[in-house]
């Protein structure tokens, strides 16, 4: 991005796209002014119209920004690993870390996917390519782990949806108290082994049966 007048300042811009990651997670998007974010990098605000010259495409920088780091991350672990399983593991591992002190981001990630806080003339195509990016990654490792046989013939698309899920649910919820590699353990444990014992799982498959006769 080209700025009119003096040069960019350099690390800015990383600045202003921190604070506005801050901010934009602690308060609905409505409420947001670009005042709040400015006064949280230390600037002014016609220096931050220089970098942004709408609360929308800063919200959208932030957002995208953070897309892209977590992408970015997610492809170099997977391209390292030796099987699919260990590059599932280094997802979840990532993903968590990635959110472990971001968890305003995370719930600005949420919000964005909810479709709750951005003014109608967003290009929502532009965010659904960022995030299509992101899921394909771990779209075809799921599908990796199927042909290697250690994952069930499942719907790969689904599984990795319920991958998010889980790890949404582990970001949002997770208690003070809760260690990461319990975390990261907990979620690889229930995604590939799920939560039933063999007892249970005969049980679920006697009702199966009879649903079926």
């Amino acid at each position: 991005m080209s700025l009119r007048g003096r040069p960019p300042t350099p690390g800015l811009r990383d600045a202003i796209l921190a604070a506005g990651e801050r901010v934009f997670g602690r308060r609905d998007y409505s409420q947001v002014q670009m005042d709040d974010v400015a006064a949280a990098c230390g600037v002014g605000k016609g220096t931050l119209y220089r970098y942004f010259p709408s609360k929308q495409a800063l919200y959208l920088a932030v957002t995208f920004d953070g897309i892209e780091k977590l992408r970015d991350e997610l492809a170099a672990v997977v391209a390292e690993a030796p099987s699919a399983t260990r590059a599932l593991e280094q997802i979840v591992r990532r993903t968590l870390a990635f959110f472990w002190d971001r968890r305003g981001f995370f719930a600005l990630i949420h919000r964005q996917e909810l479709g709750d806080v951005l003014e109608p003339d967003v290009d929502v195509r532009r965010w659904f390519a960022q995030r299509a990016a992101l899921t394909r990654i771990v779209e075809d490792t799921v599908r990796r782990a199927i042909a290697a046989g250690d994952l069930r013939p499942i719907d790969p698309r689904l599984a990795t949806e319920m991958l998010f899920g889980m790890l949404r649910a582990a970001n949002r919820y997770r208690a003070r108290t809760d260690a990461f590699d319990t975390l990261v353990h907990t979620v690889m444990e229930t995604f590939l082994r799920g939560v039933a014992t063999p007892a249970g799982q005969r049980r679920l498959a006697a009702v199966q049966q009879r649903r079926r006769a």
